[in-house]
């Protein structure tokens, strides 16, 4: 296996220790204002991939950005809203801002606005998208002022990707183009852009793993990730059997010794892979959810508890055109949601699932802590 030099895991759950102020509040039971925020600029989205869980559980509103017929007002967030509640968040202490969502944010004509002045106001810049609607102004925008942005490709042929995404082949040869469009400008601008394509493996995709690294590679992308499904526990399907993941792993770590090296990374979320193939999910781990302070913000300025339950109003903890986010954040009602949270019948192997097993370590030392 070829060397590859020492780099930093860029998705380790271990950044959150670069905000000591924070954790120390945390530890002495303050209420901690968000370091990251995540929007959803729409709740509109051109593709309805068979596992989505905003889509397929939830029945949002799917559609494109090419028509001239008017979305509801609720699936589309104005930028004068969006300008208004980035400038609080930043008087909050909020560090980045990443846009993804239940739709996909280049559906709303105005996403190029809210990157630029998410920059202007001094925060860091994501970006997850499923590449197929990036115009002139959304590239030039990414190039200048994101730091990262991640195309959920899951595939590795057109075929693949028709099936997965629900779209017509076509959106390959579109998809692709804008991933060589971005990488291009990138080169050009010598912007610092991380740039990267995703694969979740499921049984459809898992023997077009390969393939995936390998059109990353060749349209300039830095970096390929692959992680598995895991699927709500809102879903009808069952979760994917145990043998499956073993034998897509083989083909992962095949794929990441022939297509890593200097330019181009393969990062495999061995956590997420860890946690779906133990026997219970690793939810034995930890008795409270503790990640509390990674809220996500609907298109439709509805304010919900993390990423698993958007969509869902249990999980709702405000509506940001009735109060302001402050307001939101220091409410009983957010107070009554946290409290509710029952982590046996949470999404397993979430977002916040490393981060929690961190957290509650710290608050439940068992293992000897003086002998470090």
């Amino acid at each position: 296996m070829r060397e590859v030099p020492l780099q930093l895991n860029v998705f380790s759950p271990n950044k959150l220790f670069s905000h000591m102020d924070r954790i120390y509040e945390w530890w002495q039971g303050k209420n901690i204002y968000p370091i990251t925020m995540e929007l959803s600029p729409s709740s509109v989205c051109n593709h309805y991939c068979t596992w989505c869980m905003h889509g397929a559980y939830f029945g949002k509103h799917r559609g494109d950005n090419k028509s001239n017929k008017p979305y509801p007002d609720s699936s589309i967030m104005p930028f004068s809203f969006y300008r208004k509640l980035a400038d609080e968040l930043v008087e909050l202490g909020a560090k980045a801002m990443i846009f993804s969502g239940s739709g996909e944010p280049f559906v709303n004509r105005e996403f190029p606005k809210f990157i630029e002045h998410t920059a202007k106001i001094g925060m860091d810049v994501a970006v997850i998208t499923n590449g197929s609607l990036m115009a002139d102004e959304g590239i030039e925008m990414v190039v200048k002022h994101v730091s990262w942005m991640r195309i959920s490709l899951n595939a590795g042929t057109a075929a693949g990707r028709s099936k997965i995404h629900r779209v017509p082949t076509t959106d390959w040869d579109v998809t692709l183009g804008n991933m060589r469009r971005v990488a291009n400008a990138k080169r050009a601008a010598k912007s610092s852009l991380h740039l990267g394509s995703q694969i979740v493996v499921c049984p459809e995709n898992w023997e077009e793993i390969e393939q995936c690294a390998q059109v990353s590679k060749e349209c300039g992308m830095d970096y390929l990730q692959i992680k598995p499904v895991v699927l709500h526990p809102m879903s009808s399907n069952k979760q994917y059997e145990e043998e499956f993941f073993k034998r897509a792993l083989v083909s992962i770590y095949e794929t990441k010794a022939r297509y890593e090296d200097e330019n181009f990374r393969v990062f495999i979320k061995d956590d997420q892979f860890a946690g779906i193939l133990a026997a219970d999910y690793e939810k034995n781990h930890y008795q409270k959810c503790y990640a509390n302070f990674f809220p996500i913000i609907e298109a439709n300025k509805l304010v919900y508890y993390c990423s698993q339950t958007r969509g869902l109003p249990q999980f709702a903890i405000g509506d940001l055109s009735k109060s302001t986010f402050k307001q939101i954040w220091d409410g009983a009602l957010r107070r009554q949601v946290t409290d509710s949270i029952d982590v046996m019948k949470c999404q397993p192997i979430c977002r916040c699932h490393q981060l929690n097993k961190t957290l509650w370590s710290i608050r439940h030392p068992s293992n000897k802590p003086n002998f470090v």
